[in-house]
């Protein structure tokens, strides 16, 4: 998504505008260094999403919000590109029916993918680069036990 995508009509919180990009509802969606601290909101999917991470930097930074109204039966997959560029942290996971709370994490070597499945209102990832690896940090609500998976490429 282009920088002039960015909603020029977001609100401002204290003193400084909190810009927003609003994630189109596709299988796929390239992060843009240009993007870099702005918060994206993903929709209701129509089908799973395959987001890409962009070429490592330091400083780059991402959060993600799950906008639908009820549990998405799609799912997000956050793909760094290559196991060396893994993540480095993991997720809190509190399953919707309140019978679950877990922290998954990232084994720290070379999960270079993260799936969060079956997305509810609550979920919010973030992503900070330290010029080769991706920080992981967040809280996903789903309606499903694993509701966190890593992998490698």
């Amino acid at each position: 998504m282009k920088t002039d995508s960015i909603n020029k009509n977001s609100k401002a919180y204290g003193s400084l505008p909190r810009k927003v990009v609003l994630v189109p509802d596709a299988a796929t969606y390239t992060l843009l260094a240009a993007d870099s601290g702005i918060v994206h909101v993903m929709p209701d999917l129509a089908a799973d999403c395959v987001i890409s991470l962009p070429a490592e930097e330091q400083g780059l930074s991402y959060e993600f919000w799950y906008g639908g109204t009820a549990a998405d039966a799609q799912d997000w997959q956050f793909d760094t590109g290559a196991n060396a560029n893994y993540f480095i942290g993991g997720l809190v996971h509190s399953d919707s029916d309140g019978e679950l709370t877990a922290t998954v994490d990232s084994n720290g070597t070379s999960n270079s993918k993260v799936s969060v499945l079956t997305p509810i209102g609550g979920t919010m990832v973030k992503f900070i680069c330290n010029g080769q690896q991706w920080y992981l940090n967040g809280h996903v609500v789903s309606a499903t036990n694993t509701a966190v998976v890593f992998a490698d490429q």
